[in-house]
């Protein structure tokens, strides 16, 4: 999904761009929008050297929330049930087998922790700015010529 907005900030190869809401937000919810929001900030890639003030359009991810509750949710309880189940039909106490299935879960909380450093927290693709649209540096510069025409055009009549 692509949209336009504005540039904010820019720190190193990064910025922070503002994306307003439009008509399709109402229905989307991809990037986090809530109905109240008027607008929402992405830190995205600024690979094009988009300045602050810019308007730029930025691609943004498409996010996969079946495989963030994939590894948030199902992978813990993995070890977990294997451990009650193992245990259950081992013939041991009940009671052993809660402590079991308690132990799983840490366990499987864990290698979720594992894995997401692994990852290094990278869970979906990074937003990055494809194209900057409108740059402020050639606004402020065409105001500024429009000024300087305008003025000489005064000038040239009042001589």
């Amino acid at each position: 999904m692509t949209e336009f907005g504005t540039v904010l900030d820019v720190k190193g190869e990064f910025a922070t761009v503002r994306i307003g809401r439009n008509s399709a937000c109402a229905s989307c919810g991809k990037c986090g929008m809530t109905e109240g929001q008027k607008h929402v900030d992405f830190f995205a890639a600024n690979d094009v050297g988009a300045a602050v003030g810019d308007t730029v359009e930025v691609a943004l991810p498409e996010t996969s929330a079946t495989k963030l509750a994939l590894v948030g949710y199902i992978l813990p309880l993995v070890p977990a049930l294997s451990l009650l189940f193992v245990s259950l039909a081992l013939g041991w106490a009940e009671w052993l087998a809660l402590l079991l299935f308690a132990v799983g879960l840490a366990v499987g909380f864990v290698a979720v922790a594992l894995l997401d450093s692994a990852k290094k927290h990278k869970w979906t693709k990074q937003a990055h700015i494809v194209s900057v649209v409108g740059s402020a540096a050639h606004a402020e510069a065409d105001s500024d010529g429009q000024n300087t025409s305008t003025r000489q055009s005064t000038e040239n009549k009042n001589q």
